[in-house]
């Protein structure tokens, strides 16, 4: 591979500040792992923006990252990300036939691959959905497979929330298993070891590691996440303030530093997974009465909303500016000079990039991003497109 020498470079210096910078402001620990087979690809799960650094803590030897197409996409912070690091990319919310491809034929050029195989950062704590073309390219890699699995990111870098908590992260190889044991085993069986290995859910793990997150306004922002109010059931209802998460009907819970929900007047959920669950099924169990009902009005309408298009040799561009409203076959952005009307018919993919930023891709090749200048919801949005068109949230 051209300028292999110098990445591998580049990859040993850096080591060295980052691993002292989230050993003392992260409260990592880890264990150091050498790997017995090469080359390796890693598949790990992904809490935290700066799990890359916590994985290549652990691991050693030089690995190539995949990464979402938007970090090397931006100015010069992005080209220098592609100068020290050639990063394999990743369109959200599109297909990712041309990433599996690089990934195969860099390992099969004997260097390692680093990827969080969720391809998010979880929501509500719980490992996301590992599709099961991950066994297929594990099995066409002829590489080694190493699981990696993090622990603690979830309750220290909520990826609801701006403020971040004081709490430790944990990191671990959970298993190495080497071509001549991989080649034996089917796709679907591949895919299911990787499930096992990454699969957590925080809060199980919270209640066997009693540690405490402590911060500032814990609530806030937990609106984009949770939207559904379970007293009223109104959609996007739901505010947050400092410690305190409530509904225009009165609802209210507090958020602990233990990440548990504190209400005096009702007992409905504990945490944050409790209640996405629930939101998940009340959706599905009301599918019918969205589609009816929302045709003419929207179930979400927000402000302050800039769509782009995107191309990855270039910067996005600005195609409009002004209000986002989902109705129950239509995405549509509006301002006063224009109307942008996407079908959800017409939607292939459809993702979410740190807080609520939208990526979506369309049936004629286009790739579109939706950013937002006042806080509101984009996990909503994913969760409902997948359900009006007859997908499952997974």
């Amino acid at each position: 591979m051209k300028n292999l020498a110098w990445f591998k470079t580049i990859y040993a210096i850096l080591r060295i500040p980052f691993t002292i910078y989230y050993k003392v402001f992260h409260n990592y620990h880890y264990k150091k792992y050498k790997p017995k087979n090469k080359p390796f690809l890693v598949l790990s799960n992904h809490n935290s923006d700066g799990d890359q650094f916590m994985v290549g803590m652990a691991i050693k030897g030089h690995m190539f990252f995949v990464a979402s197409e938007h970090i090397v996409r931006h100015g010069f912070g992005g080209r220098l990300v592609k100068f020290l690091a050639n990063p394999i990319i990743r369109k959200k919310g599109a297909e990712a036939k041309s990433t599996v491809n690089d990934i195969i034929e860099t390992l099969q050029n004997k260097s390692n691959v680093c990827m969080f195989v969720e391809g998010n950062r979880s929501f509500n704590g719980q490992t996301g959905w590992i599709s099961p073309t991950n066994g297929q390219l594990v099995k066409n890699s002829h590489a080694t497979l190493i699981t990696f699995r993090l622990d603690g990111g979830y309750f220290r870098t909520p990826r609801w929330a701006v403020s971040r908590r004081k709490g430790p992260e944990f990191g671990r190889v959970v298993n190495e298993y080497p071509y001549e044991l991989l080649k034996d085993m089917t796709e679907d069986e591949i895919t299911k070891i990787i499930r096992n290995d990454l699969y957590v859910n925080a809060y199980d793990w919270k209640k066997e590691n009693q540690y405490i997150y402590k911060g500032k306004n814990l609530a806030e922002y937990l609106e984009t996440v949770l939207f559904v109010c379970p007293k009223c059931k109104g959609i996007d209802t739901l505010k947050s303030n400092d410690n305190e998460f409530f509904c225009s009907c009165g609802f209210k819970v507090i958020l602990n530093e233990y990440c548990s929900f504190e209400n005096s007047d009702n007992d409905f959920f504990k945490n944050v997974y409790q209640w996405d669950m629930w939101q998940r099924n009340y959706l599905k169990e009301n599918l019918d009465t969205l589609k009816s009902e929302y045709k003419d009005k929207p179930i979400f309408s927000h402000r302050d909303q800039t769509l782009s298009l995107i191309n990855i040799e270039k910067n996005a561009k600005k195609v409009n500016s002004g209000k986002m409203e989902l109705f129950s076959d239509r995405l549509v952005i509006s301002s006063e000079k224009q109307t942008n009307v996407f079908y959800l018919s017409s939607i292939t993919g459809f993702s979410i990039s740190k807080m609520m930023t939208i990526f979506f891709s369309t049936n004629n090749g286009e790739y579109y991003e939706i950013k937002s200048d006042s806080i509101r919801t984009g996990v909503g949005y994913l969760i409902l497109y997948r359900y009006l068109t007859g997908r499952d949230y997974v």
